[in-house]
């Protein structure tokens, strides 16, 4: 009985420390998850006061992006054809929906026009916006100082006949202190308020009709 005792304690006690190493074991190969940090780009207007310019609506459609752009992550530039995407550091929801938004409610609170409705609007209006973003990346090669590049196709259209009555391109390189995210996000939304700030002046100028 006493052997028995003797191994079974042995027994015991090896798989106390085996089952201790193995806590151990797991405890070091948990790591941390890796922290994301998320940001969004806000274009701010000085709201207007005047009354609405235009007594009729325009609908904006969903912004388009090209497709290196597209995705949540922060693309940077690092040499004349090599890009990268930031894991890390990303949009808090996708270019298409966050710029769609900016440009509604910039447009919105311009009052350029009697009403501006949003692409989920079931209403119709006489005029619709469409666009496409064609870059939006962080120029990072070495050599040059940082900067935030935004540049977007916008077209204007009668909705009766799809008649184009405004076409431009707007684009903006804004340099920016360093390579830090926020300042890059902070960039873009810069240069994304002087894009609305020259596409407002054209609606201005354009004389549409009803």
């Amino acid at each position: 009985m006493t052997n028995n005792y003797q191994a079974s304690f042995r027994l015991g006690c090896a798989l106390l420390v085996l089952t201790a190493i193995l806590s151990g074991c797991s405890i070091g190969l948990r790591q941390p998850a890796p922290v994301k940090n998320y940001y969004l780009i806000e274009a701010t207007p000085l709201p207007s006061t005047q009354p609405a310019l235009y007594p009729f609506a325009l609908k904006v459609s969903n912004i388009e992006v090209a497709p290196p752009y597209a995705e949540r992550g922060l693309v940077y530039r690092l040499e004349a054809q090599r890009y990268d995407s930031d894991f890390y550091n990303q949009f808090f929801s996708t270019p298409r929906s966050m710029i769609t938004a900016q440009v509604t409610q910039w447009l919105g609170q311009r009052q350029l026009f009697a009403a501006v409705l949003s692409p989920a609007s079931a209403l119709d209006a006489p005029y619709l916006l469409e666009a496409l973003v064609t870059q939006l990346y962080a120029d990072l090669r070495p050599g040059t100082q940082p900067s935030s590049v935004l540049a977007m196709q916008v077209f204007v259209t009668r909705t009766g006949d799809r008649a184009i009555v405004l076409d431009r391109t707007y684009a903006r390189t804004v340099f920016v202190p360093n390579q830090n995210a926020a300042s890059i996000v902070k960039g873009m939304s810069e240069a994304l308020e002087q894009c609305l700030g020259e596409l407002d002046r054209d609606l201005r100028a354009s004389g549409l009709k009803p």
